[in-house]
């Protein structure tokens, strides 16, 4: 259904609306389920990939002192630090202590960037790092 609206959007430059879409911002969605279980990962080393293991892979050619590319806000609520922290394969996220107003202070650590676009997920920006460092990836 959407593939066809967005031939028919393309075809009439946007002039023909067919039904109305709502949208909703995704870091209004909740982050846990229902329950509030979070499942725990097993690394198989197929399937999945312990940090270390995600980093060393990919070849990472940054500097340690390069400028930050990653554009996001740095207090956000617990749940999301924990996300972000959890979501990275590099351990670019590290959650701080909740605050008094609830917010966690998120630190950042660049180098490591492995560009997975993990930090895209909850408000955050991926953006090219200095002078086309980061992962030297391969086709096997």
């Amino acid at each position: 259904m959407g593939g066809a609206l967005g031939v028919v959007n393309t075809i009439t430059k946007g002039r023909v609306s067919i039904g109305t879409m709502t949208t909703e911002p995704d870091d209004d969605a909740p982050l846990l389920p229902a329950d509030g279980a979070t499942p725990e990962v097993v690394h198989d080393g197929v399937l999945t990939f312990d940090r270390l293991s995600s980093v060393f892979a990919s070849g990472n050619k940054t500097r340690d002192d390069q400028p930050n590319h990653l554009l996001l806000r740095t207090r956000v609520p617990a749940d999301v630090a924990e996300l972000w922290a959890n979501l990275c394969p590099a351990q670019v996220y590290t959650a701080g202590p909740v605050g008094d107003d609830g917010l966690t202070e998120v630190e950042v650590a660049p180098s490591n960037c492995v560009q997975c676009g993990a930090i895209s997920a909850k408000g955050g920006r991926l953006t090219p790092p200095e002078g086309g460092s980061g992962p030297e990836y391969w086709q096997t």
